[in-house]
């Protein structure tokens, strides 16, 4: 009798198990959070340097491949050490406490227009 009652409790567990797998998520996954100026504004006053060069990294990349297709730049980049950068983007926000609940690529657009204003 005791084989009996083991063989419906892991029968019991294996259906409970397939029944879980069948069922949708409660909330579909995003794969992608976007930074928010909080996040950045961190990572650039020293939690992450790392981090927050290669975020304006990228927002740089991805401007210059805007610009390339005849769109007017936003900002127009000299060669700056890094870290100066950085620490324009970290004033930035400083500076423009609003701006820390908004996408951090928005941050990033408005900090380097103003350190490199097209002329």
């Amino acid at each position: 009798m005791s084989l009996i009652l083991k063989r419906l409790t892991v029968g019991s567990a294996m259906l409970a198990v397939a029944a879980c797998l069948m069922l949708p998520p409660a909330a579909a996954p995003r794969a992608y959070e976007a930074t928010t100026g909080v996040a950045l504004h961190q990572a650039c006053a020293g939690a992450a340097p790392h981090v927050c060069l290669s975020y304006v990294a990228g927002v740089v990349d991805m401007h210059e491949l805007g610009s390339s297709s005849g769109d007017a730049p936003l900002f127009c980049p000299r060669l700056e050490a890094p870290e100066k950068v950085g620490r324009g983007v970290w004033l930035y926000y400083e500076q423009h406490p609003e701006a820390l609940d908004e996408p951090a690529a928005l941050g990033v657009i408005r900090a380097l227009a103003l350190m490199f204003p097209c002329e």
